[in-house]
């Protein structure tokens, strides 16, 4: 292998003598050859391959994340897709919108990853070769700057001048590093400049490209997503239309019934019977019997405490335990034939003393048979005597004859038995056991069948529902 040795002393001997050279260069003692033209352009050449390598790999970054954004539009497409169901309105146009926003994304992709990155990688590679000639120009300097110091040297020693062997020797070796360094030096010159001025063809084309491709994107894109948009007012619009069937739930709260005046059907009708006569002024308003003249009242109390002394002394009738479970329901009105269904207490007063002690003295005796009655049983009897409605309706009228709450009369006192959170602004919200005022009524209040108005503890007038109440 004598070529291989002789090659590498060679190599050895190169890279020795230009090590040499360096060092006498950077400490003053050789001569070092300027080229100020070649360093600028050396210079331009890498602060562009530094922008162009940075504006590559960011390039690159964003192709990546363009690649992920496309994955994860078409996956959202296609579970919007799997979304809309076939029966609502346009489908297939919806699916059709959906594959052609796919469609565009693809071709932003594609746009990006092979056209725009491949012109972009291609050009930033050729940034390699000319640093490798760069430095090997470099090399070649310091081997002609090495050959025209050992020639100055030999020449300037030598006492045969020009026609000494080893002056001429150093002369040839000075002729072709100077041929081989102006060589690579003049190829330099040329290339390096219209690469640097290349650079702005380059921006311009390759940002154009992606901002080309982007705006064409998005202006289709936008296209289509108000074309969805559009599809989906109209999917709201038929949102009635494509309720599923509910059943009807039941209500503990008692619903209250649409107004003539707002629904427009037909009046409904009052509660009280049409051939009643007007409550006077210290009765209540929902009294269905004909109230008494003053003149009897007096004498028919007194008649009643003799008829029925027990009954009147009973306790008033407590709150069956399933009260809490739902609303009760309020007692059907007596008719007014039920009222006077005694003619001889009702039309005479002044009856014969001697049958009222009879029916006293049986009804005692039923009382002793049957036992001590429940309080419920109790309630029941005081409420078929004639006389107790007539009787407390005479009291509470006397005490809440002068008494007006917001401007209304207050017409009888009831406590609450449940509690009621008020559904509408114009109703009471109370709670159990409160006690309210219920209030004179007026055409103007429109009230529901089943609903007072009253004033609450709170001071908080509004409409109530009457089953929520027991009257005091």
């Amino acid at each position: 292998f004598p070529d291989m040795a002789d090659l590498f002393n060679k190599h050895i001997k190169k890279a020795t003598s230009r090590t040499k050279e360096k060092l006498l260069e950077s400490v003053g003692k050789a001569q070092r050859t300027q080229d100020e033209a070649f360093d600028f352009h050396a210079g331009n050449l890498n602060k562009q391959a530094k922008a162009c390598e940075r504006l590559h790999k960011d390039l690159k970054i964003y192709a990546d994340a363009l690649k992920k954004l496309t994955e994860a539009e078409k996956s959202l497409h296609d579970s919007v897709r799997q979304v809309y169901e076939p029966e609502w309105p346009d489908r297939d146009h919806v699916v059709a919108l959906s594959n052609t926003l796919d469609i565009q994304t693809d071709e932003l992709e594609k746009k990006v990853n092979d056209e725009l990155m491949g012109s972009v990688t291609a050009y930033v590679a050729q940034f390699n070769d000319l640093k490798k000639k760069v430095d090997k120009r470099g090399r070649k300097l310091v081997d002609y700057d090495h050959a025209k110091n050992n020639f100055n040297s030999l020449k300037a020693s030598s006492k045969k001048g020009d026609s000494d062997p080893k002056v001429t020797k150093a002369f040839t070796e000075l002729q072709q590093a100077e041929l081989l360094y102006k060589e690579m030096n003049n190829e330099l010159l040329e290339v390096l400049p219209a690469t640097y001025d290349s650079r702005i063809t380059f921006l311009v084309d390759t940002l154009q490209t992606l901002f080309n491709s982007r705006s064409t994107h998005q202006t289709e894109c936008a296209k289509l997503h108000k074309q969805l948009v559009t599809q989906l007012d109209a999917l709201g619009v038929s949102m009635d239309s494509l309720r599923v069937a509910r059943p009807e739930g039941l209500s503990t709260t008692p619903q209250r019934e649409a107004s003539p005046a707002r629904s427009g059907g037909s009046p409904v009708p009052s509660p009280l019977p049409q051939h009643s006569p007007a409550p006077s002024s210290g009765a209540p308003s929902d009294v269905s019997a004909p109230t008494p003249s003053k003149r009897t009242s007096i004498v028919e109390e007194k008649c009643e405490n003799n008829l029925y002394p027990k009954l009147n002394s009973a306790p008033p009738p407590k709150e069956s335990p399933k009260s809490t479970e739902a609303p009760p329901t309020p007692e059907p009105r007596k008719d007014s034939n039920e009222v006077v269904a005694r003619p001889s207490l009702g039309t005479n007063p002044f009856g014969d003393e001697e049958e009222e002690e009879k029916e006293e003295k049986k009804e005692d005796k039923e009382q002793n048979s049957n036992g001590v009655q429940t309080k419920n049983d109790k309630a029941s009897a005081k409420s078929t005597n004639p006389f107790d409605d007539e009787d407390d309706e005479e009291i509470d009228a006397e005490k809440i004859e002068h008494e007006r709450a917001g401007g209304r009369k207050v017409v009888y006192l009831v406590r609450s038995t449940h509690d009621y959170k008020a559904v509408d602004t114009d109703e009471l919200s109370f709670a159990s056991g409160e006690l309210i005022k219920v209030l004179e009524s007026t055409t103007e209040d429109n009230l529901d069948d089943g609903w007072k108005m009253g004033q609450a503890e709170d001071g908080s007038i509004g409409v109530f529902p009457e089953n929520f109440t027991k009257r005091e």
